[in-house]
């Protein structure tokens, strides 16, 4: 029975649509679809081999972060060994053993300022003898003043620095050279270079690890010159303390040999002064009972003014000396015509009874160079003093020649010197015994003032004696004319 074309008014009843079967729709003109296990296999091949990647680079992470670990470890053990010393040798030494180590440079030499900033000198070196890197020394404040270079920055020297220096430093093997500086506060304070091989190239870590490095070194330099210069300068204070010291000393000497010089030569004055006074006013007032006692009085006024003339000499003397204005005029002389002029005066000195006076033979000596009064002034001096100092015994002018000079000895056979008064017998005011009851008398002026002379003339003055008791010998010596 065939259906009602015309639509009823009941519900439209449709037919079922048939059930689909499992398997993939066809699609008419569509391609066929791979199967499920092939996108399957597909994603977990790229998820290996992304897990592969992955574990590679965390291998190279890895050993990224175990060589950064172990320079850290490395750096931190060198910086606390550089902070805890003081010297820049040390410094040198550690900073040249991690380059070696961790940078694995076939040779190496560090330079550090030295000579008061004038230059670099090499310090320690590897890889090299000490005769070959030792004569490295390299110009301040530019090491390489023929080439454009950043002194503060770590790179790769030009070869034009290959010159006649470094070139043992590159070796035969072509190796590149590497320049590491230690600045501080824009302060070359040395430098470090490397010889790498030709393909060798820096990894970042490595990078950073010098730069470290760097900081650290140049730090510990610049403690160790400040160090160093601290050292000096206080080496410097002490010697200057003990030498003020000594110059203190000295002056303290001198004030009180100063006082004793006062107090004795107002002494000295005083007496031939009041010798001098008192025998004028004798004679004046008419005390003396005939012509030749008279004669006596007006003899001792006359000894008396000659010694105090004599005094006035010696400190007049000294004062030309301090001043720089005393003069002598060298001339070639006769020392017999010398010794013979002297002779009378020095017979006439007072002695005691028991001293005798012994002259020298002066035929076959030549003549020679000095100023005739002032040596004439010296040996008398000396003649004064032997015969003061001397209570028995005897007093001996004696001559000697040598190549070039003679030589004049008054040997006395008095007190002696000890060893501790010689070291100041040529001393303003000093005399072989000192104190304001000495027995002798006398300003202490004489050998002072005949050493001066002496060394005026070209020559020498000089005493020995093996001590108190034994007698003395004062030794003049001149040129020959």
């Amino acid at each position: 029975m065939s259906a009602d074309p015309n639509p009823s008014s009941g519900p439209h009843q449709t037919s079922l649509p048939t059930k689909a079967s499992s398997g993939p729709k066809q699609v008419p003109g569509a391609q066929p679809q791979r199967p499920q296990g092939s996108e399957m296999l597909a994603e977990l091949m790229q998820t290996q081999r992304q897990l592969t990647q992955a574990m590679q680079e965390t291998r190279e992470l890895r050993t990224k972060l175990g060589r950064r670990s172990h320079q850290m470890q490395v750096l931190q053990q060198v910086s606390e060994i550089l902070a805890a010393t003081s010297k820049g040798g040390q410094v040198v030494s550690v900073v040249l053993d991690v380059l070696t180590q961790e940078f694995h440079c076939q040779r190496a030499v560090v330079w550090t300022l030295e000579d008061g900033g004038a230059g670099y000198i090499p310090k320690d070196g590897t890889g090299l003898t000490r005769p070959e890197w030792s004569p490295m020394r390299l110009p301040a404040p530019n090491p390489f003043p023929g080439t454009p270079l950043v002194l503060f920055q770590s790179q790769w020297l030009d070869p034009s620095c290959d010159d006649a220096i470094l070139r043992v430093l590159r070796g035969v093997d072509g190796s590149q050279l590497f320049f590491i500086p230690f600045e501080h506060q824009l302060l070359l304070l040395g430098f470090a270079i490397l010889a790498l091989p030709a393909d060798r190239r820096w990894e970042e870590e490595d990078l950073d690890s010098i730069t470290i490095l760097q900081r650290q070194a140049a730090i510990s330099l610049y403690n160790a010159w400040l160090f160093r210069d601290l050292s000096q300068q206080r080496d410097a204070l002490q010697r200057q303390a003990i030498e003020l010291e000594r110059v203190n000393d000295a002056l303290r000497e001198a004030d009180q040999l100063k006082s004793e010089f006062l107090a004795l030569t107002s002494h000295e004055l005083r007496t031939p002064l009041t010798g001098i006074l008192g025998f004028t006013r004798l004679v004046m007032d008419g005390l003396y009972d005939d012509a030749e006692e008279m004669r006596s009085m007006l003899q001792d006024s006359y000894t008396s003014g000659q010694h105090l003339l004599g005094l006035l000499n010696d400190i007049l003397d000294l004062a030309k000396i301090e001043s720089g204005k005393l003069e002598v005029h060298p001339e070639p002389f006769s020392l017999a015509v010398l010794l013979d002029e002297v002779k009378p005066i020095a017979e006439a000195y007072p002695r005691r009874m028991d001293v005798e006076l012994f002259w020298p033979d002066m035929s076959g000596i030549p003549e020679v160079v000095v100023d005739p009064s002032r040596l004439k002034q010296v040996l008398l001096n000396l003649l004064s003093n032997a015969l003061k100092f001397t209570k028995e015994g005897s007093v001996a002018v004696q001559v000697e020649r040598h190549p070039g000079l003679v030589a004049l000895l008054v040997v006395d056979t008095g007190i002696g010197v000890s060893q501790e008064a010689q070291v100041r017998l040529f001393q303003k005011f000093a005399q072989a015994e000192g104190g304001h009851s000495r027995e002798y008398g006398g300003t202490g002026l004489g050998l002072v003032i005949s050493k001066h002379l002496m060394e005026m003339m070209g020559g020498t003055i000089s005493l020995s004696s093996d001590g108190l008791g034994t007698g003395s010998t004062l030794r003049i010596t001149m040129p020959i004319a």
